[in-house]
């Protein structure tokens, strides 16, 4: 006796519908932050501007991971290579071989583009603690590459990586404010970038893929393709904030390769919240800050740094943008 099974077409949950168009929530709060950031020179100190540069270096390199981890279900525990290559490319391409900024930054990012569809090609192939498992062996691949290799100089890193010449508009990277408003334009374009992506066709099948991998595949979707086209969209965001760190550091070493690395970002995006743009950045404020306050308080902040993120885990489910949401739809 055959039996027939309908196959039913993908219908999101309500909050995935939501997240797949920018409702006036998150309009607003994007408005907000744009505001905010065009002020913050004006109302704070040079240190306030240097733990809001941190802020946003380390929003961009959650974003990128957000791709994986929120939209495509994908938990990577290895993304920090392509932080640690996006420092390390600027830091070859100007130290070593001489290049100017505009060559280098665009050959690091084609390059790390290459070795993301590569790298992910092999690790899209599995799925949960096996897909987790296998970009932290990557990660740790390039973090050995990375210390035992003369071009990257070993466990002593890359000193001098210049920061963009923009003496041609009168101003200089060196000014902190100069700096924090290069950074600023730069996460907030790859903010948009992300946003526009995530709310086209693209993204949607992508949070397809998150909610049921088998229905987006018996609906016809070259799922495969999809999860490789999302890790390297999540690995060239990573290097961006690589880029940016290495820039504002002057520097660069095998530690931004490190899975603790990989594992701080995994954090920020629990904390502020997948399925959303604005979380990881929200959780990278949460994180820098939090972590900054706690180690003037005492020596052993990763202590209550680890007991403050079980209590986000505990009672904002979600992170903080999901409890948000939570609050809003209930003042409805």
């Amino acid at each position: 006796m055959t039996r027939h099974v309908a196959i039913e077409p993908i219908v999101a949950a309500p909050d995935v519908q939501a997240a797949t168009g920018p409702g006036i929530l998150q309009v607003s709060a994007v408005a907000a932050c744009v505001l905010a950031l065009l002020l913050l020179p004006f109302l704070s100190s040079d240190y306030v501007l240097t733990l809001a540069v941190e802020v946003m270096i380390a929003g961009v390199f959650a974003s990128g991971l957000n791709v994986l981890i929120g939209y495509t279900g994908l938990a990577s525990a290895g993304h920090a290579m392509f932080f640690g290559l996006g420092g390390y490319g600027i830091g070859i391409g100007t130290a070593i071989y001489g290049w100017p900024l505009w060559i280098s930054v665009p050959a690091t990012l084609l390059c790390v583009v290459a070795i993301s569809a590569v790298v992910g090609a092999v690790c899209t192939r599995t799925r949960g603690v096996e897909f987790l498992l296998i970009t932290l062996a990557f990660c740790q691949m390039f973090f050995g590459a990375a210390v035992k290799l003369r071009l990257t100089n070993g466990t002593d890193g890359m000193a001098g990586i210049p920061r963009p010449d923009l003496s041609m508009l009168g101003l200089s990277t060196e000014n902190p404010v100069v700096f924090y408003g290069y950074v600023a334009v730069v996460a907030i374009a790859t903010l948009l970038l992300v946003a526009r992506i995530v709310h086209s066709p693209f993204g949607s099948v992508l949070i397809a893929i998150r909610e049921n991998e088998r229905r987006a595949i018996a609906m016809g979707y070259a799922v495969s393709t999809y999860k490789i086209g999302a890790f390297i969209l999540s690995g060239l965001v990573c290097a961006v904030a690589g880029v940016l760190q290495a820039q504002y550091t002057y520097f660069i070493n095998p530690d931004s390769m490190s899975w603790q690395s990989s594992g701080e970002g995994i954090l920020m995006v629990i904390i502020g919240g997948a399925n959303a743009v604005m979380g990881p950045f929200i959780g990278a404020a949460v994180f820098v800050l939090v972590k900054q306050g706690l180690s003037l308080i005492t020596g052993e902040y990763n202590l209550f740094f680890g007991i403050f993120f079980m209590l986000v885990v505990a009672f904002f489910r979600g992170g903080v943008v999901g409890t948000f949401r939570t609050l809003i739809g209930k003042w409805r």
